[in-house]
C-alpha cells in the first residue's frame, strides 16, 4: 500500500464531520478498494487484482463517485492487462495474452463510461488511449498510442497533469539508447512531486511507477548510483512494488 493511501485515511475522519457518516464511509470503502487494487498490481498478483475489480464493480457509490468508479475500473483493467500481457510463467503466455487483450478492451469500455459521466478528467482519456492501443507482451510506448486522438485530448485538457504526462511518456516510441529518455522520465517525476496531494476519491497512482521507469532508464544507461537512488524512492512510496525491487537488486549487483 502506498503512502498516499495512508494519507487519505488520515483525512477521512475529518470528512465525517463535514459530509456526514454515510458519505465518508462510502469514500473510505472506495479508497480502500482502490488501495488494494494498486497493491495487487505492485505485487504482481493478477488473481487478487481480478478479485478487487469484481468487488469494485459491485460497489455501490453515490453521485460524486460514479465517474471515479468507472475511472478506477478502467485503470485496474489496464494494470491487469499489463500483468497478464507479460506473465512470469512462459507456459501461461498464450492464455494470458488472450486474457490481457480482454482486460484492455474492458479498460477502454470503462474509460469511455467515465468520460460519459465526467468529460473533464484529463487522465481518463490517456488511459483510454493506452488501453485502446495495448498489445499483449509488447513494451510500453507503442507509436499508435502517441497518435491517438484520446491522448491528444488528454494533453489538451491536462498538460500539467502528472498522470497524463506519465502515459504520454509511455506512448513515446522507445529508441534504444535515446538520450532524451532520462529527461523525459525526470520531467514526469517532477510533475508528480509538484502536484498537490490527492484528495479522497481521487486518483493517486503513477508516482512510484514513474520513479521505477526512470530507474530502469538509468539502469540501461549504466548509471547505477542514479538508478539506485530513484528506485529506493519508489520503494518508499510502494514498498511491495516487485518491479522496483527487481530493478534495485540488478542495480546493486551490476558493476558501475
Amino acid at each position: 500500500m502506498n503512502c498516499s493511501a495512508w494519507a487519505r485515511r488520515l483525512v477521512l475522519p475529518l470528512l465525517l464531520a463535514v459530509a456526514g457518516p454515510a458519505a465518508a464511509e462510502s469514500t473510505a470503502e472506495f479508497d480502500d478498494a482502490v488501495a488494494r487494487l494498486q497493491f495487487a498490481f505492485y505485487t504482481g498478483d493478477s488473481r487478487a487484482l481480478e478479485e478487487v475489480l469484481t468487488e469494485l464493480g459491485d460497489f455501490e457509490v453515490n453521485g460524486v463517485l460514479t465517474a471515479a468508479k468507472s475511472y478506477q475500473l478502467a485503470y485496474g483493467h489496464w494494470k491487469l492487462a499489463q500483468l497478464l500481457g507479460d506473465p512470469q510463467d512462459p507456459r501461461a503466455r498464450p492464455t494470458s495474452k488472450s486474457s490481457a487483450a480482454k482486460a484492455a478492451k474492458s479498460c477502454v469500455q470503462h474509460a469511455r463510461d467515465a468520460v460519459a459521466k465526467d468529460a473533464r478528467m484529463a487522465d481518463i482519456y490517456a488511459i483510454e488511449a493506452v488501453c485502446d492501443t495495448f498489445a499483449p507482451g509488447a513494451k510500453n510506448g507503442a507509436s499508435a498510442c502517441s497518435r491517438s486522438k484520446s491522448l491528444r485530448t488528454a494533453l489538451t485538457l491536462g498538460a500539467e497533469n502528472p498522470r497524463v504526462q506519465f502515459i504520454n511518456a509511455l506512448c513515446t516510441p522507445a529508441v534504444e539508447g535515446d538520450p532524451a529518455a532520462v529527461e523525459r522520465w525526470r520531467t514526469v517525476v517532477a510533475k508528480f512531486e509538484a502536484a498537490p496531494a490527492s484528495q479522497p476519491g481521487k486518483p493517486d497512482w503513477g508516482h512510484a511507477e514513474a520513479l521505477t521507469l526512470l530507474g530502469e532508464t538509468y539502469l540501461k544507461r549504466g548509471e547505477m548510483v542514479a538508478a539506485r537512488d530513484v528506485l529506493e524512492r519508489a520503494l518508499v512510496l510502494a514498498p511491495d512494488y516487485r518491479q522496483a525491487q527487481k530493478l534495485l537488486q540488478a542495480a546493486a549487483t551490476r558493476p558501475r
